[in-house]
């Protein structure tokens, strides 16, 4: 009897393993509106002549070159400066001439695995949470990096765009429509800024993000006692205590 409830006991208390949860961010233009509450868009010159701006609410993309760019869905569009991604008086010669923050909120209530697809056009610098923003000036100061060029994209494929083309993008042409490429990464909780750094020319610079394609890799799991378990576990040794006090 006492092994019996000893065994029930102890099965009763190993720790049950809860599931770690993944998180998507919110796709871009995920709106029926002319811009997206959910992002904003910073974006500033890197050269001697170019402007800079800030919108709390980032322009949706409606002109996108089709291909190489994701074509827009009714829930997930491109984001840009305005609908045409172009800054006006800018030149499209490939070169890094502007840099873009596009930025949304995330909100955790635990530590979780975030994961996302992302396309832009044409350089990628890098993804960050949390950083500074100057409005005023157009520039983000990066926080902590959580996806890098060679991360992202592996060596050698640094300077490609994202977007379906042969040659200069990172997905071949054979890739259209689904010109996005994944990510992942751990992150506390709490509430953050998510940016997405992009450089470019000022001539249709843009980013997406979307879910297409993505596979979630699950975390390790968490092992926590149940209060079920705790009281099984502490009836089997009363009855234990109780058992050897009667053979006294």
């Amino acid at each position: 009897m006492i092994r019996h409830l000893l065994a029930l006991a102890t099965v009763a208390a190993i720790s049950v393993s809860v599931p770690a949860h993944a998180v998507v961010i919110t796709d871009t233009g995920s709106t029926l509106g002319s811009t997206d509450p959910n992002w904003s868009v910073m974006w500033r010159g890197l050269t001697a002549g170019t402007s800079s701006g800030a919108l709390a609410n980032a322009p949706i993309v409606t002109s996108i070159p089709s291909p190489p760019w994701q074509p827009n869905s009714p829930t997930n569009h491109w984001l840009g400066v305005n609908s045409t991604a172009s800054i006006a008086g800018a030149s499209g010669d490939g070169s890094h001439r502007y840099e873009y923050a596009f930025t949304t909120s995330i909100d955790l209530a635990v530590d979780q695995l975030v994961t996302g697809a992302i396309g832009y056009d044409n350089f990628f610098v890098g993804g960050f949470y949390d950083g500074s923003f100057d409005t005023s000036t157009g520039t983000y100061t990066p926080g902590t990096q959580f996806v890098s060029p060679l991360s992202l994209l592996g060596a050698g494929n640094e300077n490609d765009a994202g977007f379906c083309r042969d040659g200069d993008g990172f997905l071949p042409s054979s890739s259209y429509p689904t010109c996005t490429v994944n990510f992942a990464f751990n992150l506390s909780a709490g509430i953050h800024k998510i940016t997405f750094l992009i450089q470019g020319d000022g001539i249709t610079d843009g980013f997406l993000l979307n879910q297409n394609g993505v596979t979630v890799v699950p975390q390790p799991t968490t092992s926590v006692p149940e209060p079920t378990s705790l009281a099984l576990l502490a009836a089997g040794l009363v009855a234990l205590v109780g058992r050897r006090r009667a053979r006294v």
